[in-house]
């Protein structure tokens, strides 16, 4: 039952953390999908590019990582923004450090202390040493890892972050742990602890906090503590249940495996069987997540002692094996000597001789082996704890005087404030006495501008009563004068009826003819609005039903995933069907609206052919459709740009719908002095001669009749009448002829850049 209820634990954590990568791999791709669509090298694809290998990191996909910070820096560096570059190499640092690369992790911090000097930026030069100092002391180098704390503590108490120089300290009790200084360790955590409980938030440092003291009140020396094991260890446990209920909300991985290897070696030696199984099983949980499999192994190790002890032989084997092949493939001599060793206990244990002989050896070969190494780093550890004590107390009597000249500092700034205090209510006083005066003169100057405005309006009465009088005998002389001009134009306006009365005879006449003309045009254009109305209800009715019922077909969730994109691509053609529908319309409506008028200009006729048909090659490829296109060089036609492009895409579009599978459709400019002639021919059905010479009636503006293309494509038929009619909007021509071969040729004659004619001309 027990170990079924801590098999349950290792599947929740697993599939917690999988449901994490899960959501950060979904933000990924999004990123990558969106990169690719932007082409534009700014600040913002910058920033696209930081929030990708920050996301390859939380993967731990270094190598795309790699890719990405290097990307992100060239491109920094093109648009001078060095505050970038720095933090590429600081996330690329932390990376390797992550993953154990410590000698790529090094040579990358270095590169973005340089930067940051370069710079001016004093938070991350603080904040590469801060992580250089850990990584340091991971691998026993611990006067690198002073140098680095030091540094880091430095900065940040010139920046005055309290924060950081806490983690600075959690990073130098490590340091001492491992000199085995676990009360000198428990100091510098004590002060971590203070700081951390200062600012909201920072649940992760007094986790980590906690659990360091835990682990540092474990191995320490009761004699050193003043209090007996069994206080000791209780004061552990306490310190490492602080650090759990600060760990839970983060559920960090690393967190748990720390506390609970470390709570399951003092339950074990408190003589807790059955609580210190559970936090063992719970160690390797935890750390199983981990990139660094080394504290896997290790409890790995820890459990099968366990086991071994309990006589459980059955549970310790493949423990102890997954541990040996982790220190095979990670090259980790001392996790080797281990695993071998606490397997030919077991071998022996279960009395198989002859395995427990060969591990042995195995255990001796890894035993001697590094025998040199263990014995030259002692050597080193004895002589780094003198280095250690010397370069601890410069930092303190350098801090000391830190502190004398922050307080002097702290005592001159006030000393500055109060001088401003004075000097501010010296300039109140001073600006009291000036509102004062600036209030007498605005009374004075009121009254001043109060009489000239009586002055003003007197002046302004009477030369009112002067006009007046002025006027009254002017409007008698011009009633006198007006007089005896209207008798004078009542004779001309007699003489003028009869002639205008002629005129307007005449003018209703031609008014009528007009109207009758007009009258024409207006039921032909009105056949044509009912024949587009009706299409489009018909053929917006389908996409919408489509779209209703494929969204009933979803709330159902019964599909598989052939029909569903069976049915998605069916949606998307009638989509497509339906957008290019609604262009068309809107265009044509556009063109009928009374005073519109095209942009007329030279145009690279050749450029703007060979992007349409680009674009057109695409739905030609699903037929097997060859496009061919060839140009005369320089060719240059006056025209409207949007009116142009309408025209060859629907051309070109018609000619991919009418044309049967593997056909061919030829597209070539043509010019000379006077014009540029565009043709499009195809291989497909054709049109008829009937509809030949309706399309080239040059009166015609019936909309044609919708045709299925030979693989059932729809339209509406309004593709052609648009296109001669923007044609003819921009004093061009377009004409159509039946294909030697068979198909269509549609030829669209425009005036060149060198002769604009109001007419066009054929040419051979």
């Amino acid at each position: 039952m027990k170990l079924r209820c801590y098999h349950l634990i290792f599947l929740l954590l697993i599939f917690q953390t999988g449901f994490a990568q899960k959501q950060v791999k979904i933000t990924l791709d999004s990123l990558l999908l969106a990169d690719s669509q932007y082409r534009t090298e700014d600040k913002n694809k910058l920033e696209r590019y930081v929030k990708i290998y920050k996301s390859y990191g939380k993967l731990g996909e270094i190598d795309k990582a790699e890719i990405y910070v290097d990307r992100a820096i060239k491109l920094a560096e093109k648009l001078k923004l060095p505050s970038f570059i720095g933090r590429a190499y600081y996330s690329l640092g932390f990376y390797y450090q992550s993953h154990g690369h410590f000698i790529q992790a090094e040579d990358t911090y270095n590169k973005g202390i340089r930067k940051s000097l370069e710079i001016g930026d004093k938070q991350l030069y603080g904040d590469i040493y801060y992580n250089m100092g850990a990584m340091y002391a991971s691998w026993s180098d611990f006067d690198k890892a002073l140098s680095a704390n030091l540094k880091a503590v430095a900065v940040y108490n010139e920046l005055d972050n309290k924060l950081n120089a806490a983690g600075c300290y959690v990073n130098i009790a490590d340091a001492y742990k491992s000199l085995e200084q676990y009360k000198t360790a428990i100091t510098y955590l004590e002060q971590a602890v203070q700081v951390f409980k200062q600012f909201k938030g920072e649940e992760y440092g007094l986790a980590l906090s906690y659990a360091n003291m835990g682990a540092n009140y474990f191995l320490a020396d009761e004699k050193e503590l003043g209090m007996s094991k069994t206080e000791k260890y209780q004061v552990a446990l306490n310190f490492l249940d602080l650090s759990l209920g600060f760990a839970n909300p983060l559920q960090d991985y690393s967190l748990f495996g720390t506390i609970y290897r470390t709570r399951a070696k003092i339950l074990s030696v408190n003589g807790s069987s059955e609580q210190a199984l559970d936090a063992f099983q719970k160690a390797l949980a935890s750390n199983k997540r981990l990139y660094n499999k080394r504290d896997y192994a290790l409890d790995q190790l820890a459990l099968a002692d366990f086991y071994i002890e309990h006589a459980q032989y059955h549970e310790a084997t493949p423990l102890l094996t997954e541990a040996l092949s982790i220190g095979e493939e990670n090259h980790l001599p001392a996790l080797q000597r281990d695993a071998n060793l606490a397997l030919s206990k077991l071998a022996e244990k279960q009395q198989q001789f002859t395995k427990a002989l060969e591990y042995f050896k195995a255990y001796i070969r890894f035993r001697d082996q590094i025998f040199n190494e263990e014995k030259e780093r002692e050597i080193t550890r004895k002589r780094l704890q003198l280095d250690f004590l010397v370069k601890e107390n410069d930092y303190k009597s350098r801090q000391h005087v830190m502190s004398l000249a922050l307080q002097k500092r702290t005592l001159e700034a006030r000393e500055r404030k109060q001088q401003l205090e004075l000097k501010e209510k010296e300039m109140r006083i001073e600006k009291l006495a000036l509102l004062q005066k600036q209030a007498i003169l605005e009374k004075e100057k009121l009254q001043k501008e109060s009489e000239l405005e009586r002055q003003r309006l007197n002046a302004s009465l009477d030369r009112k009563y002067r006009d007046e009088k002025i006027l009254k005998q002017e409007t008698k002389a011009r009633l006198n004068r007006n007089l005896a001009i209207f008798l004078g134009l009542l004779v001309l306006a007699l003489s003028g009826a009869a002639l205008l009365v002629y005129r307007a005879h005449r003018k209703t006449q031609q008014l009528n003819r007009l109207v009758l003309k007009q009258k024409t045009e207006l039921e032909e254009l009105g056949k044509v609005k009912d024949r587009i109305l009706g299409v489009v209800s018909h053929d917006m009715r389908a996409p919408v039903n489509s779209l209703i019922s494929f969204s009933k077909l979803l709330e159902h969730g019964n599909l598989s995933e052939e029909r569903l994109r069976a049915y998605t691509l069916s949606l998307s053609q009638t989509l497509r069907h339906t957008s290019s529908m609604m262009e068309n319309l809107l265009n044509w409506a556009y063109s009928q609206i009374q005073g519109f008028k095209p942009d007329l200009k030279m145009l690279e006729i050749g450029h703007l052919v060979q992007e349409l048909v680009t674009a057109a090659e695409a739905d030609a490829s699903q037929k097997h459709l060859r496009i061919s296109f060839s140009q005369d060089t320089e060719a240059k036609a006056f025209g409207d740009l949007n009116m142009v492009s309408l025209i060859v895409r629907n051309l070109l579009n018609n000619a991919v719908k009418f044309t049967p599978e593997r056909g061919r459709i030829d597209v070539k400019i043509e010019h000379d002095f006077q014009l540029v002639r565009l043709c499009i021919a195809d291989t497909g059905i054709g049109l008829g001669e009937t509809q030949l010479q309706r399309f080239n009636s040059p009166k015609n503006i019936e909309l044609g009749r919708s045709t299925a293309g030979t693989n059932s494509e729809k339209g509406i038929g309004l593709g052609l009448t648009l296109c001669k009619t923007f044609a003819a909007m921009m004093n061009a021509q377009l004409t159509a002829s039946p294909n030697d071969e068979q198909g269509t040729i549609f030829i669209l004659s425009m005036p060149s850049k060198a002769f604009a004619p109001k007419e066009l001309k054929e040419f051979d």
